[in-house]
Formats: C-alpha cells, structure tokens, sequence
C-alpha cells in the first residue's frame, strides 16, 4: 500500500484514539487532566487553575513557563459541529494583558476532512497492519512535534524557532496538547516527551487500543 494512504490512516487512528474524548463527562476530563500535567512537564511553582464550565463552554486559562505569554481557552459542549478558541495573550506589565492573537475554529462552516473518506474506503485495518515504525514516527511529527503548517512567535516575547504553532488543527484537544509539547521549554523533556509519544501510539497501533487520557498526560 502507498505511503501516504498508511500515514492517511495512521493519521486518521491516532486522533482518534488520543485526541478525541466524548461526551461532556470525558471532555471535562481530559481538560482538567491536561492542566494538571502541565506544572510537571512545564516546571512551574504551581498548578494551573482547573478548567470551568459555563453556558455549554469549558473554559480555562493557562500561565506559560515563558512568563509574559498566557493561554486562554474556550471549548463548545453544544454546537453540533466544534467550536473552540485558544487565545494567545502577552502580558506587557504585571496586571495588563494583550491580544497577540487567536486560533479559532468555527465547525459550521465547510472545511474538507478526510474522515469520512478514509472510513468510505474502509483499508483501515490493511493500512494499520502494514505500517512501519517510521510512518508511526512520522505522523507522531506531523501531528505534534512539528506540523508541516506551522507559525513562528517573532514578538513581543523572545523568538523561539523550536516553537512552532500549528496553523491547521481543527481537533480542540490535539491542538491544546500539541501547545503542551510546543510550549514546554526544557530541552531534554521535549526530546523525552517525542521518544514517548512515539513508542505510546506504536503500542497502541500495535495492540489496537485505545490511548487513555492519564497515559497521554503521563510524564516522559
């Protein structure tokens, strides 16, 4: 089978099995586990604070290990398609907070996903089955660890090549733990956190399991 029609797939299992929690209860989870992992893998003095709900939203706020930039996110429960918002703030003075600006994503609009067409085509199974350590290593980079459509932050804050914002993620929960990667900024951790995610989604692909959130949220 081609390359890119295994990766399409492996793709396709992966956000799936990771990044795709349902229902309220499992979203409100996966939220509040993903806070918690962040003071750990980001070193930080204290836990972020833990995600609230309101009107049908989940909404959270996220102070970075780069002590000017702040995250703001804002996750629909009710839409029928998805409908989040993550927004990057700097922090010019201790009690101001400015815009730089903000990843949104409006479902009822048209966008092309590939879901449904892969599912149409129904190789799943026959692509999973065929696929090498490398295409696992390589949608591990594609999704997380270095997207193809990516953003560089220039300023205000000091410029970082190794952080690069994916342009293109429609999936709240893969974008906000792609961010966690991104953002974390202690070298050898980063190096850590890629080595496992990699050897978690082979095992998963392998043994045809799920990825449970407190295995994606463990600490490299």
């Amino acid at each position: 089978m081609d390359k890119e029609i295994i990766r399409a797939y492996l793709w396709q299992a992966m956000v799936r099995t990771g990044f795709r929690p349902s229902g309220t209860k499992d979203q409100k989870r996966w939220l509040q586990q993903y806070c918690r992992s962040i003071k750990d893998f980001w070193e930080l003095s204290s836990y972020p604070s833990p995600p609230t709900e309101q009107n049908g939203k989940i909404k959270g706020s996220l102070d970075c290990a780069e002590p000017t930039l702040l995250l703001d996110y804002e996750v629909s429960l009710t839409a029928e398609k998805i409908k989040f918002a993550v927004r990057f703030l700097y922090r010019s003075h201790p009690n101001s907070k400015e815009v730089m600006w903000v990843h949104d994503v409006d479902g009822k609009f048209f966008c092309f996903q590939p879901h449904p067409f892969l599912s149409h085509h129904n190789k799943d199974k026959a692509a999973l089955r065929e696929s090498a350590d490398e295409d696992i290593e390589a949608v591990v980079e594609g999704l997380i660890i270095h997207p193809a459509v990516h953003q560089h932050i220039e300023s205000p804050i000091p410029h970082r090549h190794e952080i690069r914002i994916g342009g293109g993620i429609d999936n709240p929960f893969l974008f906000l733990f792609h961010l966690r990667y991104q953002l974390c900024p202690i070298q050898k951790k980063r190096e850590a956190e890629r080595r496992r995610l990699i050897e978690l989604f082979r095992n998963a692909i392998r043994l045809n399991s799920s990825v449970s959130v407190s295995e994606l949220m463990a600490q490299p």
